[in-house]
C-alpha cells in the first residue's frame, strides 16, 4: 500500500451496506441449525458470503450518482458492479451443477448481522445524493470501500482455493482470484492517480 492510501471504514462496509439496504438473502446463523466445522461447511460459508457481495453490491442505487461526476470514477464504478453481475450469475450456475456447492449458507451470527447492517447505514448516508458528502470524498470513500472489499474477498478466495477438492470448483476459484487481484490493483491505481497523489 501505497504512502497516503488507508481505509475510511471496515473491509466488510461494502457488504454491509449491501445486506442493510437489500431484502431477503441468506439466514443468518441464528436462524439456522448449529453449522459443521467441516472442511465442506466453511467452503459453503465463503462461497455465500461471496455471493451476497457479489449479488448485492450491483443492486446499490447510489452507484448511479457516478454518472453524473467523475467520468473515471463513473466508468470504473459500472465496469466493477458489470463484474459483480457475472460473478453472481456464474456462481448461480455453478451451485445448479455442483451440489457441493452453496450460496445459501448461514454466513454470519445475529449480532454480527445486525452490526454490519447498522455499519451499512452509516456509510448508505456518507454515500448518499443530494445529503451526503460530494465531489471527491465521497468518491475517495466509495473507491476505498470497494478497495478494502476486494482485498478481504481475494483472500477469501485463496483460503478456499486451498480447501476445495473439487476440480471445477476449484478452477472457478483460482479464475476469481485472478479476477479479484485485477480489480484491487484496478481501484489502488485510481486511488493514488486521482485521490493520493495530489
Amino acid at each position: 500500500m501505497k504512502k497516503g492510501r488507508r481505509s475510511t471504514c471496515p473491509a466488510w462496509a461494502v457488504a454491509a451496506l449491501a445486506w442493510a439496504l437489500l431484502a431477503g438473502g441468506p439466514a443468518t446463523a441464528g436462524e439456522a441449525t448449529h453449522a459443521s466445522d467441516s472442511p465442506r461447511a466453511q467452503l459453503s460459508i465463503g462461497y455465500s458470503l461471496l455471493y451476497q457481495e457479489a449479488d448485492g453490491i450491483p443492486k446499490l442505487n447510489w452507484l448511479l450518482m457516478f454518472k453524473k461526476e467523475n467520468a473515471q470514477m463513473s466508468e470504473m464504478t459500472d465496469d466493477l458492479v458489470s463484474y459483480y453481475k457475472q460473478l453472481a450469475g456464474r456462481m448461480e450456475r455453478l451451485s445448479k451443477d455442483y451440489p457441493g456447492m452453496r450460496i445459501d449458507a448461514p454466513a454470519t451470527s445475529q449480532i454480527e448481522g445486525d452490526a454490519r447492517k447498522s455499519i451499512g447505514k452509516d456509510l448508505a448516508r456518507d454515500l448518499a445524493p443530494l445529503v451526503g458528502k460530494k465531489g471527491k470524498d465521497v468518491e475517495r470513500e466509495a473507491l476505498l470501500s470497494f478497495y478494502d472489499g476486494l482485498n478481504e474477498q481475494r483472500h477469501l478466495v485463496g483460503v478456499m482455493q486451498g480447501m476445495e477438492t473439487v476440480p471445477g470448483l476449484r478452477m472457478f476459484l483460482q479464475e476469481t482470484r485472478v479476477q479479484l487481484d485485477s480489480w484491487y490493483g484496478k481501484i489502488g491505481a485510481l486511488l493514488d492517480r486521482r485521490y493520493f497523489l495530489h
